[in-house]
């Protein structure tokens, strides 16, 4: 029998420095914080984009072109998510971390604040829609720099041994954003239909102002990890040094390992909304479910994210947050089949389990991603890399992969299997993209690259994420 490691000292997990800004609370709550508003804003838009914005904002239009407007702002907002990836990566690359993050929650808020006070078209007339759209393109600007922010903040500042655990906490707020924006639309609802038409639809979006004033005060606490500090500082004394953007840095020296990125994303993000979106509709549409019994699946669906996102960041943290990434890629592949069996088994139980089974081998997967991604940027262009990568996979992901999976759908018949074969085909390419991740890095350090990036290598004074893991638990 071996004996078992000794045990770190009770103050091991915290980081140092965290009796102030960076304490554990700290970091887990302003990293949370603005995943939690982003998906409980995704829900309430995503809800009043069905039943309100139409007849609001499009009531001159038939009822079914009404709701495909409405759905286009969803879809046309989402297209700013890149470039609110490069606008908060140049500014967290190059001036910190904590004013990017600062910056896109204080957007975030007020968009979504704004968008609980505007007129409809009744009101302003054309300006009404335009208004709408507008601020929705304010609002994706936003989120296009949030979660590779708090990502990437949480794992700096987070203790060796803890890295993939503090990493997770963001991916906890979108459940919880998920889980409340239900909730709160759903008491909104009470009242009645023409109630929630007239005023109580603004209720949920108005409400998300407590949660962003919640976060900004804690976010203007925080401090930067002292190595990001020390790259900053050498970042201003370069003068002349080529990479004044991050987004060229990142197209010169590491676009291999951006687009590789944007792979191993691709399945946790496309996955999440295969399970949130197309598996609730179908169960609308095709299954005979009623839209409150497929919230409360949903509600379900995001207690898994709550729950099993932690401690499967333990488990990387134990294990290796690549090993862990994979083994929860590899369940997609098992479970794209028996979820849709048991949905499609028209019992509440049923569409619970699959909704739930589903959800959490995103969890998995989805838990640990992060952290691993953030380990293949060197510190200079991390947030920029790390943003890019994740909201370009969103914009394929939550913007081709719903649509995509309902057309396959409707062409075979209203069966849920060619979107099986695309749930598999997504974990697939994940796999493969972290294969050739960890094939290229082997690669580069045979054989550095002169340009460096690529093989995620950082100056002497600013070690990676990566430096801080064991090496046998990569």
């Amino acid at each position: 029998m071996t004996t078992p490691p000794a045990r770190p000292p009770a103050d091991a997990d915290a980081p140092p420095g965290a009796e102030g800004g960076r304490s554990p609370l700290r970091i887990a709550t302003a990293t949370l914080i603005g995943t939690t508003v982003e998906w409980y804003d995704f829900a309430i838009y995503g809800t009043a984009a069905a039943l309100v914005f139409p007849k609001l904002f499009f009531p001159e239009m038939s009822p079914a072109l009404g709701v495909l407007s409405s759905f286009a702002t969803l879809a046309v907002g989402s297209l700013g998510r890149p470039l609110g990836a490069l606008l908060f990566g140049h500014i967290g690359d190059r001036y910190g971390r904590k004013h990017a993050l600062i910056g896109s929650l204080l957007l975030m808020g007020a968009s979504t604040f704004l968008i609980g006070l505007l007129p409809g078209y009744a009101v302003a007339g054309a300006l009404a829609p335009v208004l709408l759209l507008i601020i929705r393109v304010l609002q994706s600007l936003a989120v296009g720099g949030e979660w590779g922010g708090a990502v990437l903040y949480a794992v700096e500042n987070a203790p060796p041994h803890r890295k993939a655990l503090y990493g997770s906490f963001p991916q906890v707020g979108d459940g919880l954003g998920f889980f409340l924006a239900t909730g709160v639309f759903t008491l909104a609802s009470l009242p009645g239909h023409d109630a929630l038409l007239a005023w109580t639809w603004r209720i949920p979006f108005l409400l998300s102002s407590v949660l962003v004033v919640t976060g900004l005060i804690i976010r203007s606490r925080l401090e930067e990890a002292p190595e990001i500090k020390e790259a900053l500082r050498e970042e201003r004394e370069a003068d002349g040094a080529a990479g004044k953007l991050p987004v060229l840095d990142v197209a010169r020296g590491s676009w291999r390992t951006w687009l590789l990125a944007t792979g191993a994303f691709l399945v946790t993000v496309g996955g999440f909304y295969v399970i949130v979106t197309f598996m609730s509709a179908y169960a609308v549409s095709q299954l005979g479910f009623t839209e409150a019994q497929t919230s409360a699946a949903g509600m379900f669906a995001s207690v898994v994210v709550i729950v099993f996102t932690p401690l499967t960041a333990l488990l990387g943290d134990r294990f290796g947050v690549r090993r862990v990434t994979l083994v929860g890629m590899a369940a997609h592949l098992v479970v794209a089949f028996p979820m849709f069996w048991l949905a499609g088994s028209h019992t509440l139980v049923g569409l619970w389990a699959g909704m739930g089974l589903g959800m959490l081998a995103s969890t998995i997967a989805y838990a640990t991603v992060g952290t691993m991604v953030t380990e293949w940027f060197p510190p200079r262009v991390r947030y920029t890399g790390l943003s890019l990568g994740y909201q370009i996979a969103g914009l394929i992901g939550g913007g081709a992969v719903p649509p995509l999976a309902q057309w396959l759908a409707g062409s075979s018949g209203a069966s849920w299997t060619p979107v099986a074969v695309l749930f598999i085909v997504m974990a697939l390419v994940s796999i493969g993209c972290v294969a050739l991740h960890r094939r290229m890095t082997a690669s580069d350090s045979a054989a550095p690259d002169s340009v460096a990036p690529d093989s995620a290598q950082s100056t002497p004074s600013t070690p990676s994420v990566a430096d801080t893991v064991p090496q046998e638990a990569r």
